[in-house]
Parts: structure tokens; sequence; C-alpha cells
């Protein structure tokens, strides 16, 4: 049985104009079932809604599992 693969990423020193192209591209490279854990440095909600224009909400699971207020974290796994 193959194990999802899990991702990091820490976008929080990365300069400001550059971290969204950044963490899309981090998202599209996973693999279905693939989980990028991310963390940033302010809400990443814009992130949850570019996901679901783009992709539809049935496309991943988008789950905080830090909530602020200097950093938050979530995990995004492909499906």
């Amino acid at each position: 049985m193959k194990h999802a693969g899990k991702h990091t990423l820490d976008i929080r020193p990365v300069e400001t104009k550059h971290r969204f192209e950044m963490i899309m591209e981090a998202y599209d490279a996973l693999d279905p079932g693939e989980t990028l854990d991310l963390t940033v440095d302010h809400e990443p909600a814009c992130m949850y809604y570019t996901l679901e224009a783009v992709h539809g909400t049935e496309a991943f699971r988008f789950e905080y599992l830090e909530k602020g207020p200097e950093v938050w974290r979530v995990e995004v796994t492909r499906r």
C-alpha cells in the first residue's frame, strides 16, 4: 500500500510578492493523496478560496492546525 507523501512549506521568509505563486505551485505539484503542511504569517483563507474557485471543494481538504495570531498552519490534501 502506498502511503501519501507529506510536504512542508514555510512561506514566512519569502518576499511577499512571491508567496502566492510559490504556494500554488507547491499545491499543484502534489499527487492525489499527498498533503502540503503550510506555515504562513497571516490568515491563509485566500488560498482556500483560490483552490475552491479553480479546483472545486471536492478536489482538496483544507484543515487548520494553528490559527495565529502570529503563525498560521494549514494542512492541504489533494484529493
